[in-house]
């Protein structure tokens, strides 16, 4: 299972019971998480996202969560985004990262903090040799974040830009 820690900030891989919560009784989410849980999570990208997850563990309940997992700010125990690697590895061992942080966290450097720890996480196993992301062409807060991680900007893909990092590359940067 998925621990991955920062400073301030750690992930709680979402699981059934927890996605169940959110859609009904979310009171009883915030008592499970110890957090407060605020009224406009998980936003418009992230909620169409949510039920397919659910459908996902109810078909599979023993499979390893990689799609999702709550951002929790520490200090004062909110629930401030979601953070995942989509599917996990494929057979090539890359991984894609997504997330999104509520407006209320952003331009706080908690998305690259959070990224760069789950991607530390991600380049320490053994299936795993890369990693990738899209963002939208106009999406600043994004192609910020990816590129202050190191990420290398691909050929885009439609309106998508594309980005990769190695293992490699990784590893090289972190000495």
């Amino acid at each position: 299972m998925m621990r991955v820690r920062s400073s301030r900030l750690s992930l709680v891989p979402l699981t059934a019971s927890l996605i169940r919560l959110f859609l009904y009784n979310r009171s009883e989410l915030a008592r499970v998480l110890d957090a407060k849980v605020p009224t406009d999570w998980p936003g418009p990208d992230f909620e169409p996202i949510l039920p397919l997850l659910l459908d996902g563990f109810e078909r599979e309940p023993g499979h390893e969560a990689w799609d999702g997992a709550i951002m929790l700010e520490g200090e004062e125990r909110v629930l401030i985004g979601a953070m995942g690697l989509k599917g996990g590895p494929d057979e090539e061992g890359t991984v894609d990262i997504g997330y999104n942080i509520l407006p209320a966290y952003q331009n706080q450097g908690y998305a690259t903090e959070m990224a760069r720890a789950l991607i530390a996480w991600a380049f320490e196993r053994s299936d795993i040799y890369k990693v990738i992301a899209d963002c939208l062409y106009d999406n600043q807060g994004s192609i910020r974040v990816l590129e202050k991680l190191g990420m290398k900007r691909l050929v885009p893909d439609g309106d998508m830009l594309r980005w990769s990092l190695t293992k490699e590359e990784w590893q090289v940067a972190q000495q």
